[in-house]
């Protein structure tokens, strides 16, 4: 159990784990966040016919 465990640790501590969790969090804020905003008219469709448009 404790090699486990050591193991688990390892694997959290590493560099490229830490940078894969921070993408992984910011995405999803950035994702939760557009959603709560809701769509936004397109700034170069003057009535904003293209609601939600990601572009």
């Amino acid at each position: 159990m404790s090699s486990v465990t050591t193991t688990l640790v390892r694997i959290t501590r590493h560099p490229a784990t830490r940078a894969a969790v921070k993408c992984a969090v910011l995405c999803a804020a950035a994702a939760a966040g557009r959603r709560l905003d809701g769509p936004h008219p397109s700034r170069d469709t003057p009535g904003g016919h293209n609601r939600g448009c990601s572009t």
